[in-house]
């Protein structure tokens, strides 16, 4: 461990964007103490806390502090500080958009002046425009980070509450291009935030971002800083199964506010975690001040109620107080879901619409992962064959089209259940116009090919397209019913 942050000491580009992220919440024992070495990395400058989107998990939609720019002076004395006492890596960026600061590069090259070996930023990107990347660039900036919350453009919407999806993507370009251009020099990442509607599209990112960028790096959303508790209700991965979020921030991170606030992390967005004032005290008395000393204590002995940091590690709501009154407009914490609750009930009323045919005659592990799959991508109307439809192709089905009804509409993530009446999907694709159809892949090739084939090309008329989850090999209603057969024949023997 003490190799890895002497590489990051020496120079930030030779440590991987995974590896920052892993590190901050790794168990790292060497930092546990009241009076951890200063940070030497982890340095985020909240230049403003203004912000141009608004993404779904961030508590910035909820903000009530006052919007703000940092004063210039002050910003430099901190940078010199930090610097005087071993930092030597600078993020200019927190709970903003950094590119919204007009002279962003004047803090990009007075940082690099003083000697700071890694400057870095991250961005929505959708005002990194060609002349604002070359400024940034032409200051020193060593790495650039966009922050892309969704690959495809209508999820991107409702994700960050801004329809730039493309232009996003096509400033991700260019600054990939200017690189070639110039010969390299820095760094660029892509980071995707997944939430529940996200994580199956891990896949997708890599195949857009890939080719553009150094690294595609994902991060479970979470309860951002203990003021989103709601992410948990809403948002949260299925996959994501941790109780508890181990944080090391404040053994080894320097945040420090517009206000000049040093805080305990960088998504303090109401001031709440706010530990010193620079403004009176030097950075190194506010780093080792009693306040700070007393929320690592808390730490280390998972002792953080009343703090906004219990909510945050233990993934719940927590009452909770500032940590410095006179910082704060709050007092005393009020959760309020109504912003993200809302958008995600107006965003699962107009969902895409997901079209899955299926017999279930015998409902088995097969049927569910498809349809787990299939509500991932939107509202999942099952077209369920018909009786008829059934015995035109093999037996009688055991339960009858009512009763198989009645136990689909029952399982999780099913909207709606229709009738399927033949082994042809056209008349329900015309009908429904779904933007994705689910089929496992067990019809690509034999006598449902031509079928396959043909869905494909109705689907393309309005730009829907097939999903294919692998098919559940060793489950299937004939095995299963082969299974039955063999069993009672062992019985009569």
């Amino acid at each position: 461990m003490n190799e890895v942050k002497s590489k990051m000491s020496a120079s930030g580009k030779n440590v991987s964007l995974q590896e920052r992220v892993r590190l901050k919440t790794a168990d790292r024992s060497e930092l546990y103490s009241l009076e951890p070495p200063f940070p030497t990395t982890n340095f985020l400058m909240e230049l403003s806390n203004a912000c141009n989107h608004e993404c779904i998990f961030c508590a910035h939609q909820k903000m009530k502090r006052k919007v703000g720019k940092m004063n210039k002076e002050l910003a430099f004395d901190i940078l010199r500080q930090a610097y005087d006492l071993g930092t030597r890596e600078v993020g200019f960026y927190a709970t903003g958009e950094p590119f919204l600061i007009v002279d962003l590069a004047e803090y990009i090259s007075y940082a690099k002046s003083l000697g700071y070996t890694y400057v870095y930023l991250t961005s929505n990107g959708s005002l990194a425009t060609p002349e604002r990347i070359r400024e940034v660039i032409g200051a020193g900036l060593d790495s650039i980070k966009f922050s892309i919350n969704a690959p495809e453009r209508e999820l991107y919407q409702f994700i960050h509450g801004r329809d730039d999806f493309d232009k996003v993507v096509e400033h991700l370009k260019y600054l990939h291009e200017y690189r070639n251009e110039i010969g390299g020099g820095f760094k660029i990442y892509v980071t995707g935030i997944l939430t529940k509607y996200t994580e199956h599209l891990q896949d997708k990112y890599h195949e857009l971002f890939d080719s553009l960028c150094d690294q595609v790096v994902f991060k479970y959303v979470y309860n951002q800083g203990g003021y989103m508790p709601e992410i948990n209700d809403y948002l949260r991965c299925e996959c994501d199964t941790a109780e508890r979020r181990k944080c090391n921030l404040p053994f080894d991170a320097i945040s420090v506010t517009y206000e000049g606030y040093l805080s305990v992390e960088n998504a303090d967005y109401e001031n709440m975690l706010v530990v010193a004032d620079l403004n009176q005290v030097s950075l190194k008395d506010g780093w080792y001040g009693d306040k700070m000393k007393e929320i690592r204590r808390k730490f280390m002995e998972d002792d953080l109620g009343g703090t906004l940091c219990d909510g945050c590690v233990h993934r719940c709501l927590k009452p909770a107080k500032p940590l410095t009154e006179e910082c704060s407009d709050i007092r005393d914490y009020v959760f309020d879901d109504s912003l993200v609750r809302k958008r995600v009930e107006a965003y699962e009323n107009n969902k895409p619409v997901v079209y899955v045919p299926m017999a279930v005659d015998i409902l088995h592990p097969g049927h569910i992962n498809i349809l787990k799959i299939a509500s991932q991508y939107g509202r999942v109307i099952v077209g369920l064959f018909t009786d008829e439809a059934i015995a035109s192709y093999k037996r009688v089905p055991y339960m009858t089209y009512e009763e198989r009804k009645d136990v689909v509409e029952n399982i999780k993530g099913v909207s709606d259940v229709i009738p399927q009446k033949t082994r042809d999907y056209e008349e329900n694709l015309r009908l429904l116009k779904p933007r994705y159809m689910v089929h496992g892949t067990d019809w690509r090739v034999g006598p449902l090919a031509d079928v396959r084939q043909k869905a494909i090309n109705i689907l393309k008329e309005w730009g829907g397209e097939i999903v294919e989850p692998e098919y559940t090999k060793g489950v299937s209603s004939s095995l299963i019913q082969q299974k039955i057969r063999e069993r009672k024949e062992e019985e009569k023997r």
